[in-house]
């Protein structure tokens, strides 16, 4: 079986001791003869080295052969957050230090049940050199083995295996010896000079060891250094695991799968998605079944296979029971990724746990091992998805040309203005929600490729609230609008500025008064809006009334939107166009204005994270006349209904345009809409046969296509 034309479909199967060995034969010929192709086995430091300098894998070599009898392709994914118990004897100082001196002790977890918990930290040399021999001993193992298909070298990638992932200026780690001495050399790397270093950080240090990580709310750019350098701790140690395997097996791929944000974060977790994907020859996740994390994955991916690792699709514990799967969402844990590109899924998992608290959940079969109808639901999904194959291998989504910038180092300073991410994620994930609403491509750019070769590829930049900046950053984006690009941005644009975490005395800061036209007198707190200082509270689900000046209701009347958090006031220059204004004193609360070649789009609150909130389709309204008519960006495919939802995946073959079309009602009621395709087609053939309906009718060269979905339904149709 060829890799590049390979649409793994299957179960994580085996996490030390479960299933029980007893089980295993019987599980992967049914697995087989079902249909699947693909299972993953867990590789643990702890179960398979249970002495020093002893590395037992018969458990592994025996499901490999048992993969191979039955024509199973194998993901190993390699445990290294179970460290044996003989390790932290011999190494008692390797265990991690949080901000407020807690030792982590190691431990079980329900998904880490036999013990040995979070591991090491990650600037102890010695459990480097361990994890190091007992990679190479896995791979050395098991390189030749014609099951192998990949190597996954993390689970989830995060600091603490979700120990201290709670957010909270204590649970950061980690504050050992040996981390804060690795700090010194990072900032030193970094910054070259101490004054250069004291300039940023607003300090008098004399020596690189003075450096004092942060352990609360005080000033930013201090703790931006601290959590980029324990992510990039997390990114050295897959690049680290990527090395030992390649000096040995050149032949099968290397990947990771991570949990996006915000489930993972920089504060606790230290995942960065875009860069742990850097080093691998694909990419997986965890939870992976959204719109959201489809898409800022697989732009994370940057072109390569992009596989959902682990689908979470009936998760419980002993105490709370799963509930049973029913099709229409079996149908959206794969549909919705599918349809964005991503070609690979596993389940967590084939039977459902026996062990520790997270029995007796998870199963895709019975407890006794038996078929479950979402079994059999599975298995006739992916014979149509293998039908369809080499097709979904090759087509494509073809992009809109519209980015939201994605910035870790924005989110860790509005975590220390906050002491929470809301603002941050809810603007992005907001960003989000209204262009896939809108039925636009939704991609990313993460702020490290923000380059003018990298930002030619679209035509329009959204800024999510973007508190934190830096010069590099707003010089190339400042070019590329005199060039023509289109940016949209909230309020507070570059108010806290990298170069030195001062507040800038003009906003937005870094001349952009002179992009957007505005310059912004006072912000105020919604809070405050009442003028009352009492009980005031930072996180916020307020909304801020606000009114369209160009976007009309079907009776006339204004549409009215809402923002959250704040509403800025601010000084108009000449030219600028007033879009909306604020409901209370019909104040500017969106601005456009032309910049050389370009425009740039005011926003004076967080609309974004309002829409992520409440789902206002007065707001989605004026985003969308913003888009289609004042910055004349359509989307490739538009949609007339307000819950429907339609990518189109297309190729060229031997002359002919192939394509699919995924329709799905992400309402919480049946809807009827109409899809316009770019091009047009005789026939709509239908995947399914379950009560969706559709009637196609020609208008010119275009093509309409009338579609009736129940809620939460997708349908996928083959245009020929």
């Amino acid at each position: 079986m060829q890799q590049d034309s390979f649409i793994p479909f299957g179960f994580q199967y085996y996490r030390s001791p479960t299933p029980y060995r007893d089980q295993w034969e019987q599980d992967l010929k049914r697995i087989s003869d079902m249909g699947f192709n693909c299972v993953k086995y867990w590789v643990q430091w702890r179960a398979s080295a249970p002495r020093e300098n002893v590395f037992q894998f018969d458990d592994i070599q025996e499901l490999m052969d048992l993969a191979a009898k039955y024509h199973l392709k194998v993901v190993l994914n390699v445990i290294f957050d179970v460290a044996p118990a003989w390790f932290y004897k011999k190494y008692p100082e390797s265990k991690m230090v949080t901000a407020d001196g807690t030792i982590i002790e190691p431990r079980a977890l329900s998904y880490r049940q036999i013990g040995g918990a979070p591991g090491p930290c990650y600037h102890h040399g010695p459990a480097q050199e361990e994890k190091d021999r007992f990679l190479e001993a896995a791979v050395l193992a098991f390189k030749d083995h014609p099951a192998l298909w990949v190597w996954d070298l993390w689970n989830e990638p995060e600091l603490t295996t979700g120990i201290k992932r709670t957010l909270a200026y204590e649970n950061q780690v980690c504050y050992c010896e040996r981390s804060q001495e690795a700090f010194g050399d990072w900032l030193k790397e970094k910054y070259v000079t101490i004054d250069h270093f004291n300039e940023k950080w607003q300090r008098t240090y004399t020596d690189w060891s003075e450096a004092e990580p942060p352990r609360g709310q005080a000033v930013f750019n201090d703790l931006v250094d601290w959590r980029l350098f324990m992510s990039n701790a997390l990114t050295d140690d897959l690049k680290r695991r990527v090395t030992v395997v390649k000096s040995h097996d050149r032949t099968n791929p290397v990947m990771v799968h991570t949990v996006p944000a915000p489930i993972f974060n920089m504060m606790t977790a230290g995942s960065d998605d875009f860069k742990l994907a850097e080093p691998c020859d694909l990419f997986g996740n965890s939870l992976g079944s959204s719109a959201w994390s489809a898409d800022l994955l697989i732009s994370a991916a940057k072109g390569k296979k992009m596989i959902n690792s682990e689908i979470h699709a009936l998760p419980g514990h002993t105490a709370m029971k799963p509930k049973k799967l029913e099709f229409r969402e079996l149908k959206q844990h794969i549909l919705i990724p599918l349809a964005r590109g991503i070609s690979g899924f596993l389940f967590w998992q084939y039977r459902p746990e026996v062990l520790g608290h997270e029995a007796p959940a998870w199963g895709s079969t019975y407890l006794d091992g038996s078929e479950t109808p979402w079994l059999r639901d599975m298995a006739d999904l992916n014979q149509t998805i293998q039908t369809n194959r080499e097709l979904l291998e090759t087509a494509a989504r073809p992009s809109d040309g519209i980015a939201i910038l994605y910035s870790p180092e924005n989110q860790i300073a509005n975590f220390s203005v906050y002491t929470h991410l809301d603002t941050y994620n809810d603007s992005v994930q907001g960003a989000h929600k209204l262009l896939h609403d809108l039925n636009y491509k939704v991609e990313f750019i993460h702020e490290k490729d923000v380059t003018q070769e990298e930002l030619a590829k679209f035509r329009c930049l959204w800024m999510p609230y973007p508190l934190y900046l830096n010069a590099q950053l707003c010089g190339v984006i400042r070019e590329w609008v005199a060039n023509g690009g289109t940016l949209i941005s909230e309020c507070s644009f570059g108010a806290l500025m990298a170069e030195n975490g001062s507040h800038s005395y003009q906003v937005p800061g870094y001349g952009f008064d002179e992009v957007f036209g505005v310059r912004e007198t006072w912000i105020h707190s919604v809070e405050h809006l009442d003028h009352s200082y009492h009980n005031v509270t930072i996180q916020s689900t307020t909304t801020i009334p606000l009114v369209s000046r160009t976007a009309a209701n079907a009776d006339g009347t204004p549409v009215a939107g809402a923002g959250s958090y704040y509403k800025s006031d601010i000084e108009l220059q000449d030219g600028v166009t007033v879009l909306a204004h604020f409901a209370e004193d019909q104040s500017a609360a969106m601005t456009s204005s032309s910049y050389g070649k370009g425009k740039a789009v005011w926003i004076g609150t967080l609309l974004a994270a309002a829409y992520w909130q409440n789902g206002s389709t007065g707001t989605l309204q004026i985003i969308g006349s913003l888009l289609k008519e004042e910055l004349a960006l359509q989307p490739y495919v538009e949609v007339q209904s307000g819950t429907l939802r339609a990518d189109l995946l297309e190729r060229e073959h031997e002359g002919t345009l192939e394509r699919l079309l995924f329709v799905h009602n992400w309402g919480a009621e049946a809807t009827y809409g109409t899809v316009q395709l770019p091009a047009a087609f005789g026939q709509a053939l239908p995947w399914f046969e379950d009560g969706s309906a559709a009637v196609s009718k020609s208008v010119a060269a275009t093509e309409l296509l009338n579609i009736q979905l129940e809620a939460g339904d997708i349908q996928v149709y083959r245009l020929v």
